[in-house]
């Protein structure tokens, strides 16, 4: 429930951001009320984006059976691994000038072609996009849907992320004097990482008990390198949180050291790459 608060919170906030500054952006217009219903009809197109796709991945997880859904599900997992670390460097690198490049296309758009299509492209996109992603991320949840309380409980930590990421968003757009977009973004960049490490983890979990099982593999692959579950369980409420965001096991294998490190060096050489750039932050995206 708890990953997926963060998730539902964090994609959101970020589609809220380009919806805000469209809306900004035609607030003081004189053809804006026209341009605000082109703005809604963008945002119900990209619900409409991200349901069909949760229902083509439900839909694709069903038919496939044994060995081929097992092959399918380790693919998403580690699909959605990926696309939250390039998430978390685009956002590092393009959130300097999204403000300015999302307006600028906009005037362009309409001395051009003289209608409100950009904005329509613009806001679907934003948050078919985020939503696409929120049910990449949650993709592991979803599998672990089997009834109706467990429906019921992962639609009410959707809800709560959603009205979470509302609050948020107002104490963001007051300027920084309740929370700091530059700290917001940074704190939720680290802990989006660490999701991606968890996603990545439970499809090699995924990966060894299952393609790899018959496999003859070195004993330290299945050793126990330590033991916390006396202090704390991964079975426990806040073990499991803990697990599901931040890749932690009470238990851990030789084979989870082995991933998680080479998940680890692998997004700290492509961060102190990345790091030659001097491009700010997303936090400038509302400040410019």
């Amino acid at each position: 429930m708890g990953q997926t608060i963060f998730v539902v919170c964090r994609e959101s906030i970020e589609a809220l951001l380009v919806i805000g500054i469209l809306y900004a952006w035609m607030d003081g217009r004189e053809d804006a009320k026209i341009g605000k219903k082109w703005l809604f009809a963008g945002i119900l197109a990209g619900f409409g984006l991200a349901t069909l796709l949760t229902l083509t991945l439900i839909g694709v997880t069903d038919l496939l059976g044994g060995e081929g859904r097992t092959w399918f599900e380790i693919g998403m997992l580690a699909f959605a691994s990926a696309l939250i670390v390039q998430m978390v460097m685009w956002m590092r690198v393009h959130g300097r000038t999204l403000k300015k490049e999302i307006e600028s296309g906009l005037e362009k758009s309409l001395q051009d072609e003289k209608n409100w299509w950009g904005v329509f492209f613009l806001s679907m996109i934003a948050v078919g996009r985020e939503g696409s992603e929120t049910v990449m991320f949650l993709y592991g949840s979803l599998l672990q849907l089997d009834s109706i309380a467990s429906y019921m409980s992962f639609f009410m930590a959707v809800a709560i992320g959603l009205a979470l990421a509302m609050v948020l968003f107002y104490l963001l757009k007051l300027g920084g004097r309740v929370i700091s977009w530059k700290w917001f973004f940074r704190v939720t960049e680290i802990m989006l990482l660490f999701l991606g490490a968890s996603l990545l983890l439970t499809a090699s979990e995924k990966l060894l008990s299952g393609p790899l099982a018959a496999t003859d593999l070195p004993s330290w692959v299945y050793s126990t390198m330590w033991n916390m579950t006396s202090v704390l369980s991964d079975g426990s409420i806040l073990g499991n949180l803990l697990a599901s965001l931040f890749a932690y096991r009470s238990q851990p294998i030789g084979w989870d050291l082995a991933v998680l490190g080479t998940y680890w060096i692998t997004v700290l050489l492509i961060l102190k790459w990345q790091s030659r750039d001097k491009s700010a932050p997303i936090a400038r995206a509302i400040t410019e």
